[in-house]
């Protein structure tokens, strides 16, 4: 049986039993933790990318490595979202000309997905990234293709 917390006992307001009958919160259910899944793909990059239009390339770097986000998604089983990130972080860094962040990412470095992951959507199946270049006709960012993601321009976001 489900237990339900009252977090009305012991408020003298009148609107309280109002709030009462449309508000219950199971506490079950706030015990379950929330690892997904993950918003898509496509709007995890443009919130991404949008964001870091907004911001400067060197506080955007900071910031995602300060928030632990490259972790968060690995030990959740968002692999294609923690490789994008450390593709995209040390992008951001080579064209910055500041060294990588090598502290806890070396290991993952060594990875990469299974077959090529086109950031766009499920639409396209490629057996190799250079077929994926080839057919797309464009040139894939080398920190991205490392990891066989298919990214060329993370400067376009609508």
């Amino acid at each position: 049986m489900k237990k339900e917390y009252d977090f009305t006992d012991g408020v003298k307001n009148p609107y309280t039993k109002k709030i009462k009958k449309q508000v219950t919160i199971n506490i079950n259910d706030l015990e379950k933790p929330n690892n997904g899944p993950f918003i898509d793909f496509r709007y995890f990059r443009n919130n991404l990318l949008s964001e870091l239009k907004r911001n400067d390339q060197v506080s955007f770097i900071e910031s995602i490595i300060e928030k632990r986000e490259i972790d968060y998604y690995y030990k959740n089983n968002g692999k294609e979202y923690a490789l994008y990130l450390l593709a995209l972080i040390d992008y951001l860094c080579r064209i910055n000309k500041i060294p990588v962040y090598t502290k806890r990412y070396n290991d993952l470095r060594k990875e990469k997905l299974e077959k090529p992951f086109f950031v766009g959507g499920n639409s396209l199946s490629f057996t190799t990234i250079e077929e994926a270049e080839q057919s797309l006709q464009i040139t894939i960012i080398p920190e991205f293709k490392r990891f066989n993601i298919i990214e060329n321009d993370i400067f376009n976001v609508a």
